[in-house]
């Protein structure tokens, strides 16, 4: 099986930090350090990295004419300080993840008044580890148990426990050595402590590639995760197992969001419906329809063939401004503006429903945009509560992201 690799920037190998130093003064260029002492100059830090798994924080030492400690937290990109012009800066920046100092850089410079300095800081991996999510399914319909990694290599053996958090299976390791190749064995157990599940291969750990990301698309199966180390930095690994195709059962199909009031004035906007496989096999959706109802001109036929697990269905409107890609029902109707009902059933019978409203007057209601004319948004379900997706309390009102179920909170 080929790994399809993404381009999505994940892993902490290469990562560069641009700081732009803007110093201000009155001094001419041509003077030295010394006539401005005591002048200090406005430094605006702009850090520029992507998010890892389990990072931590960002911390970032300045040593010159002072001395300045900044911790960061991984969302935060700028910040704005004054430094004193000096012969000798010194800039020291850490990544710490998974609870240890993962990468580093330092570079030196020389900041005068009146002019700006770009500096870039390359981070040196220091040491790897291996992060890996397993989608179990909405309600773990495979009963995995527990859970248990084995990474090898030529010297030690490490076992890792899986924890269970939401949907998912989680594994994640201690801080591992670069320059390695290691032994890689998974094994998932039910409650009884059978085997049901297990999947070996092998890795090699670089400064290229200290974080690979592991993702197992479904439990149904065996294959090999493969990873295939490229010249180039960064990359996300993804391995799509093979799952079993059959009709939707009910709490494999959730509705996760819907927008019924877009904003007139922008072409861009258009009323759709999403929904989400939460289970862990392809399911076929011939025979299904979504809508305002159950029968008649208010259920409409679902054109789409199937929907792959863990991915999420739009449905659009009619209009010019709906992507071909949405357009996945034969005919449509309208989603009233204010209140109204979803219903997704498949073969006569229901599997998802919802009544909304811009007045919540039950605990049962979902919450519908109250003013689409002046902040145009779509209600969103989370999806760590989707066992209670009947309460209103369970959804959120957010800026539209049909196609990318959000957890919102």
């Amino acid at each position: 099986m080929n790994p399809i690799k993404k381009t999505t920037l994940w892993a902490l190998a290469l990562s560069t930090f641009a700081l732009a130093l803007s110093a201000c003064g009155k001094d001419s260029a041509e003077k030295t350090i010394a006539n401005t002492e005591g002048v200090s100059a406005k430094v605006q830090l702009e850090l520029h990295y992507t998010s890892v798994p389990l990072m931590d924080s960002l911390v970032i030492d300045c040593i010159g004419a002072d001395t300045l400690h900044l911790v960061k937290s991984p969302d935060e990109h700028s910040l704005e300080l004054d430094l004193f012009p000096h012969d000798h800066w010194k800039f020291l920046a850490k990544i710490y993840a998974n609870g240890n100092l993962m990468q580093k850089g330092e570079v030196e410079a020389r900041l005068e008044a009146g002019k700006t300095e770009e500096i870039n800081i390359k981070m040196r991996p220091l040491a790897g580890f291996i992060y890996l999510r397993i989608p179990l399914g909405f309600g773990n319909p495979v009963k995995i148990a527990y859970g248990q990694m084995e990474l090898q290599s030529e010297d030690s053996l490490y076992t890792y426990l899986m924890e269970i958090v939401d949907s998912d299976g989680v594994f994640h390791t201690d801080f591992l050595a670069l320059e390695k190749s290691y032994r890689l064995k998974i094994t998932l157990f039910d409650q009884l402590d059978n085997n049901i599940y297990q999947v070996e291969d092998s890795l090699y750990l670089s400064p290229n590639n200290p974080v690979p990301s592991l993702e197992l698309k479904s439990l149904r199966g065996k294959a090999a995760i493969a990873i295939e180390i490229a010249d180039n930095a960064n990359l996300e690994i993804q391995m799509n197992l093979p799952a079993s195709r059959r009709s939707p059962q009910k709490n494999d199909l959730v509705i996760t969001e819907f927008l019924s009031a877009p904003l007139k004035t922008d072409s861009n906007q258009y009323e759709f419906i999403e929904i989400y496989n939460g289970s862990i096999d392809t399911l076929l959706l011939g025979g299904c329809t979504i809508g305002t109802g159950s029968t008649g001109s208010k259920a409409w036929e679902i054109t789409a063939n199937g929907i792959a697990p863990g991915k999420s269905l739009v449905f659009g409107d009619t209009s010019a401004s709906t992507p071909v890609a949405f357009r996945n029902t034969a005919t449509w109707g309208d989603l009233t503006n204010t209140k109204s009902s979803i219903v997704l059933q498949c073969n006569g019978t229901i599997l998802d429903s919802l009544f909304y409203s811009n007045v919540q007057d039950s605990a049962t209601v979902i919450p519908n945009n109250s003013n689409p004319s002046k902040n145009p948004q779509s209600t969103q379900l989370n999806l760590r509560l989707w066992q209670t997706r009947g309460l209103g309390e369970s959804w959120c009102m957010e800026p539209p992201t049909p196609g990318s179920p959000e957890s919102c909170i």
